[in-house]
């Protein structure tokens, strides 16, 4: 089994790999984010950064929460830097990506076919936008 930089080993990949294909948005790192992880606030304001280290890839902040807080927090992140999935989606997204993981900071790289192919458990700064892109194989 692969394993990926910061997520811990073989349970990580048989929960991304259970996932099916064009589930997510393709070619992205998603980025998720609440009112109430101060990590995370640092890293929306490191976008710009975050952005020029995920190359031709965009990087997606998911809220996984739907608070007043969290709303206001997303308020300052651009529209096309967004990936909102309903609260149906939302509840799949946290059946597929949230199991292995203890919580935020979150994140998971998408490949081209729309399957998670790395994720990352920490801080998330442009040297690991880079080594989760690259971890995909150019997928």
């Amino acid at each position: 089994m692969k394993r990926w930089a910061g997520f811990g080993g073989w349970v990580a990949a048989l929960v991304l790999a259970a996932v099916p294909a064009g589930a997510y948005p393709p070619r992205a790192i998603l980025l998720f984010v609440a009112s109430w992880c101060a990590p995370c606030h640092g890293e929306i304001a490191a976008l710009p950064r975050l952005n020029d280290a995920a190359g031709p890839w965009r990087v997606l902040v998911v809220p996984v929460d739907r608070g007043r807080a969290t709303a206001a927090m997303m308020a300052g992140v651009p529209v096309a830097q967004r990936w909102v999935p309903d609260a149906v989606q939302m509840a799949a997204v946290r059946d597929d990506l949230f199991g292995g993981t203890a919580g935020l900071p979150f994140s998971v790289a998408i490949g081209g076919d729309g399957r998670p192919c790395g994720a990352h458990r920490g801080v998330l700064n442009a040297a690991r936008v880079a080594a989760l892109r690259a971890g995909c194989g150019g997928r």
